[in-house]
């Protein structure tokens, strides 16, 4: 981007000195100042027009790119901060693209102790555990198809973290063997 500003600046220079020899060459009535206006002036817009384009298209670039989905584990690093290691596989997610539009951010994942160790110290949450019967009246329908608690077991383990004092929350639905997590993250 750098290189395009000072594009952008020889062009500009070179077509206001083109316009000042135009002056100059209807003042002194020489036709070489006239050409050599000419000459700057089409060197100019041509520097102009090749940078503006770059400009345009590097910016279109940018932000149909910030724009596309993240993937399953870029959505992983994003709430738990740091890649998921070797035990760790990412079944299902689904983004907050809109955060007043949509509700929260959804994943499901299996993993290992080690990695669910290090998500936990990362937060203080609360824990509490779930039997299936309480499991089945926490689904509401804003959650995702696949988001199946019951599919855990008879009971679960729950990890809740107040994230601040405008509801905003994360949630890690843990099953018994520690092996399988569900997550709700909230952030309006």
């Amino acid at each position: 981007m750098k290189l395009l500003l000072l594009f952008g600046i020889i062009s500009s220079v070179l077509i206001v000195g083109s316009i000042f020899l135009f002056f100059i060459a209807i003042l002194k009535k020489k036709m070489s100042f006239f050409y050599f206006s000419l000459i700057l002036s089409f060197l100019g817009l041509g520097i102009g027009i090749y940078s503006g384009f770059n400009f345009i298209y590097k910016s279109y670039s940018k932000i149909s790119k910030s724009l596309e989905p993240r993937t399953n584990e870029e959505i992983y690093e994003a709430i738990f901060m740091g890649i998921p290691n070797k035990c760790t596989v990412v079944l299902e997610a689904q983004d907050q693209i809109f955060p007043i539009i949509d509700v929260a951010i959804y994943l499901h994942f299996k993993t290992c102790d080690a990695e669910l160790n290090r998500i936990l110290k990362q937060q203080k949450y609360e824990v509490g555990i779930l039997s299936i019967t309480e499991v089945d009246a926490t689904s509401n329908s804003m959650d995702p198809d696949w988001f199946e608690l019951s599919k855990m077991g008879d009971s679960i383990y729950v990890y809740t973290y107040k994230k601040d004092d405008f509801s905003n929350y994360q949630t890690l639905y843990v099953s018994k063997k520690r092996d399988e997590v569900y997550c709700i993250d909230v952030w309006e």
